[in-house]
């Protein structure tokens, strides 16, 4: 039975400003809407107290919220707060990192910009 596609309320993290543009852009033109964004580690943990007050239902979360990859447990430490605070939310891991800790987990360069967002109207 496919899942009917729903419009989301998307929160996306990732520090690369032009893969936030292209993402949001893809997303976008699936119908969703992206509520909240940020492009660091301390931002993301900042803004998820807004989540469930602004309606997000997916969460896209880069694996390495820092330059040049330094660290490699920033999507972690979000997804794990993003699940205390807000446990409704589905997560997506979309990072060039091995993960395991999102509802889906999704390597950058292994899946279009176009199917995320896809994806996402079928969370």
């Amino acid at each position: 039975m496919d899942k009917k596609k729903t419009p989301k309320k998307v929160f996306l993290v990732e520090d690369e400003k032009s893969i936030r543009e292209v993402t949001r852009e893809f997303l976008e033109m699936e119908g969703n809407e992206v509520v909240l964004e940020a492009g660091s580690l301390e931002e993301a943990l900042e803004k998820i107290k807004e989540v469930v007050q602004k309606g997000v239902s997916v969460a896209i979360i880069d694996g390495s919220l820092t330059p040049h990859g330094t660290s490699t447990n920033d999507g972690r430490m979000v997804a794990e707060r993003l699940r205390k605070e807000a446990p409704e939310v589905k997560i997506i891991s979309f990072s060039t990192l091995d993960s395991d800790w999102g509802d889906a987990n999704l390597g950058k360069g292994s899946i279009s910009f176009q199917q995320l967002a896809r994806l996402v109207t079928i969370l």
